[in-house]
Parts: C-alpha cells; sequence; structure tokens
C-alpha cells in the first residue's frame, strides 16, 4: 500500500498516467531511473529535483537524488475494482 496524501494504493489498484515528459513540482510522477519506472512525488529542494516515495517504508523506499531525471508521465487517478 503506497499512501498519497490520505489516498491510497492498494495491491490491484489501477494508476491512470496521462503519458508526458514533463511535471511540475508536487505531481506524482512515472520517472525512469536507473532502467525502471517509478511512481514517486516530484520534489523540488535546493534547487535540486528528488523523487519522494509515499511510502512510510524509508528504509526500503528511500529518496532518490537523480542526475538525469526521464518523466514518463503524470498520475492523474487512481481507482480500484469493487468486490
Amino acid at each position: 500500500m503506497i499512501g498519497v496524501n490520505a489516498i491510497f494504493i492498494h495491491p490491484g489498484d489501477y494508476v491512470i498516467v496521462r503519458q508526458q515528459k514533463g511535471a511540475n513540482d508536487g505531481d506524482y510522477v512515472v520517472a525512469l531511473y536507473e532502467g525502471k519506472n517509478n511512481l514517486k512525488q516530484l520534489i523540488k529542494e535546493d534547487g535540486r529535483y528528488i523523487l519522494r516515495s509515499c511510502n512510510e517504508d524509508k528504509e526500503t523506499y528511500p529518496d532518490i537524488y537523480p542526475e538525469d531525471l526521464q518523466i514518463q508521465g503524470v498520475a492523474v487517478c487512481v481507482t480500484h475494482r469493487l468486490k
């Protein structure tokens, strides 16, 4: 489960992503880093971009400080199936 400002992404949920190459500070993005796509919040601190996980487990999901940031898209919606 990933927490996103009181919205949670659970296993089996769908994240709808708008494909685009750029994003704004605070957006939840799919970013290519070390050959893998990551869903993280894009934060700008001290003039540098950070990919910040929304998981509470910061040891398993630490911040990423990419030198070469490749935005694949911006998350626009989270949905799940009804039981």
